[in-house]
């Protein structure tokens, strides 16, 4: 066969050949990627009250992004820590989540996150409270967009106070434990105070009486005497003043420690303002918003006081397929838009400074209400294993005040397995 019959024949199929490879798309990975939808796992834990804002938002960017899809699924917040870190080890976590700032550097240094620093802007990360940032940040990486940042407050409920002749919240914690008397003795709630049983709330009694976590020297202070007194206190609180429960039921505390005081039961309690959105529902409040009151916690002994910065970042699962339409959604959730959304709909605190300037947000009375207190938020340890410093932690202080243990032979043994943690870096 001759060769340009040959070439005859071939030349068709060329041509075909290559209206099927334009058909789909090529082979050539320089070609353009598909316009068909991408989607996005993403896990968020927020609660039931704060979760509906968050879900409008997700519907906004789908609306925005036609050719990006949200899988959102909720992950209740006590599980998520573990469930992520298992899922990223499998290879299976979501392309985003909402962590806790306390996880963030701790999965990062597991290589589980995404660096975004290429994808974000010098004018947009100096919009952000740079408290918040310093948690997404590790070994000069940065890893997340903050969303929220927040801290213990002391709520109170003014019309209990009032019953009780107290005029002003309590300002140190000699105050703090004569008001709580006043109350039990007046009965003009059932508790002067309550807690939850967990170390996370145990904290501003720490700080307070001169003790802490572990400071920027990477000295541990849980169980310095400070930290010891702080807890001495607590127990005084609930065994001889008797002004809180008796006893903690430590799988409902925290519940219980809301609960109580949302309906009226309880006069003051240490909370977020996380939490504020449900507490506004109660009987004590929903008619009468105003009768939430928000200081700062009282202060200790040689006028110290402090309270956890925590708050909450969208970070970014290193094994995704679709990195730029991740940074995409975490850009749209953390944006001032979406934060004032957020802050509007939840009473949360915002990390964006531009978020503040927002009419609405200004005026909110629970919102200003935290931030005139923020000066006293203390920062956690910010070191890959400041998730996990609270594993022993909350068993310490519940041995403490369930009376199984001294504070200072509880104390000593979180400082023993913080002592290896830290040295098992």
């Amino acid at each position: 066969m001759s060769l340009k019959r040959v070439l005859s024949l071939l030349l068709p199929l060329t041509i075909l050949g290559a209206m099927l490879l334009s058909a789909c798309g090529g082979a050539d990975s320089s070609s353009s990627p598909s316009t068909g939808p991408v989607t996005l796992n993403y896990w968020y834990t927020e609660g039931t009250a704060e979760a509906p804002v968050i879900l409008d938002l997700i519907k906004q960017f789908e609306s925005q992004n036609p050719n990006i899809k949200i899988n959102a699924q909720l992950v209740p917040f006590a599980d998520a820590q573990a469930k992520f870190a298992t899922a990223a080890q499998a290879g299976t976590a979501p392309d985003v989540l909402r962590s806790d700032v306390g996880w963030a550097t701790q999965f990062a240094s597991s290589r589980y996150l995404l660096p975004i620093d290429s994808m974000v802007s010098q004018s947009d990360l100096a919009d952000y409270l740079p408290s918040a940032l310093n948690y997404d940040k590790y070994n000069g990486k940065l890893y997340g967009l903050p969303q929220v940042t927040d801290f213990l407050a002391m709520l109170y409920n003014k019309d209990v106070l009032a019953k009780a002749g107290i005029t002003t919240p309590p300002a140190t914690m000699k105050d703090f434990e004569a008001d709580a008397l006043k109350i039990q003795q007046s009965k003009a709630a059932k508790y002067g105070f309550e807690t939850s049983g967990a170390s996370y709330f145990a904290l501003p009694f720490f700080w307070s009486f001169g003790g802490g976590m572990i400071d920027n020297n990477s000295k541990i202070q849980v169980n310095s005497q400070g930290s010891v007194d702080g807890m001495n206190f607590l127990t005084k609180l609930q065994n001889q003043d008797k002004v809180m429960p008796a006893k903690v039921d430590f799988n409902n505390g925290y519940n219980n420690m809301t609960t109580d005081f949302k309906d009226g039961q309880t006069a003051m309690i240490f909370q977020g303002p996380w939490e504020v959105s449900n507490i506004l529902t109660g009987s004590a409040f929903t008619s009468n918003h105003s009768n939430l009151g928000i200081a700062a916690i009282p202060a200790g002994p040689t006028s110290v006081t402090g309270s956890p910065t925590g708050g909450h970042t969208y970070v970014i699962y290193a094994g995704t397929k679709h990195p730029e339409e991740s940074y995409k959604f975490i850009s749209f959730m953390s944006s001032t838009s979406s934060q004032i959304a957020i802050a509007k709909a939840n009473h949360t605190l915002p990390t964006r400074q531009s978020a503040y300037a927002d009419s609405t947000v200004k005026s909110d009375p629970v919102i200003s209400g935290y931030y005139a207190v923020r000066q006293v938020a203390v920062s956690r340890p910010v070191i890959p294993q400041g998730g996990q410093l609270f594993k022993d932690f909350d068993p310490a202080v519940q041995a403490i005040l369930a009376g199984a243990k001294t504070p200072a032979d509880a104390l000593n043994g979180v400082a023993a397995s913080w002592q290896k943690l830290l040295a098992s870096n």
